[in-house]
């Protein structure tokens, strides 16, 4: 009987043994930490839970584009929104400093902000650096252990110093109309199929230029432009896309919105 009882219980054992290893897995998954992604226009280099809306730091380039997109998550942040932050990463010895608008995020109760910065030796190695990646926003100080970042970061660069690809249209889209614009959308002439890049939370204002990259451009050339541009109610986002004209981008590149 004894033995009985020792086989049933180590069979017991046994079958709580992947449930246990399961469970210890979960957990790693949802602790925050250094991963890559690629949404097709974009390669990025983030800090937080993959496959969730929890991400801390997010790094970004496009292909042939040496500039670095940077999204930083304060949740001390009581700064207004709109109101200007400074940002500075350093690591290694190394450090690099940007400006931006503090942006609301209902999620954690703090602001987010973000930036470009140039994509040159010091950034390249704050970014390789071991060891902490210190940020400091408005006076508030986050630390990221740079343990993992090494080879999504190799990726990211990667696709920045790619050079771009032969059928791709950079479009520089000027705004002269008297409200900001939110987004820029465009279609081959007559097929109305159009897609569309959004400026974000910072939408272009009246006088300020943007350069947006339409991939595979140059087989069309020209195309239906149409805009959407940012309200000034809060509640409501933006307005419904406008058509703005019909151009050959290859031949003129620059678009200019008009009232």
């Amino acid at each position: 009987m004894q033995h009985v009882y020792r086989t049933l219980l180590a069979a017991a054992m046994i079958a709580l043994l992947p449930v246990a290893l399961l469970s210890a897995t979960a957990q790693e998954e949802e602790q925050p930490r250094w991963f890559g992604s690629d949404d097709g226009r974009s390669t990025m280099l983030l800090y937080g839970v993959p496959d969730s809306d929890y991400v801390m730091l997010h790094f970004s380039c496009a292909i042939g584009k040496p500039v670095v997109n940077v999204h930083v998550q304060d949740e001390e942040s009581s700064a207004e929104e709109g109101a200007a932050m400074h940002v500075r990463l350093s690591a290694g010895g190394r450090q690099v400093a940007f400006s931006g608008k503090a942006i609301s995020n209902e999620d954690s109760g703090g602001k987010d902000v973000k930036g470009e910065l140039p994509l040159n030796d010091t950034l390249r190695a704050i970014l390789a650096a071991k060891g902490t990646l210190e940020i400091v926003v408005d006076g508030h100080t986050q630390r990221y252990d740079m343990d993992g970042a090494a080879e999504p970061a190799v990726v990211m660069l990667a696709a920045c110093d790619a050079p771009m690809p032969a059928g791709d249209l950079d479009v520089m889209v000027t705004n002269k109309a008297r409200r900001p614009l939110q987004s820029f959308a465009w279609s081959e002439a007559g097929v109305n199929s159009f897609d569309s890049d959004a400026f974000g939370y910072d939408p272009l204002e009246s006088g300020a230029s943007r350069t947006f990259t339409i991939s595979g451009g140059r087989e069309a050339c020209t195309f239906d432009v149409s805009v959407s541009f940012a309200e000034e109610d809060d509640e409501e986002c933006c307005s419904d896309l406008t058509p703005a004209g019909t151009q050959n981008l290859c031949e003129n590149s620059t678009f200019v919105v008009h009232d």
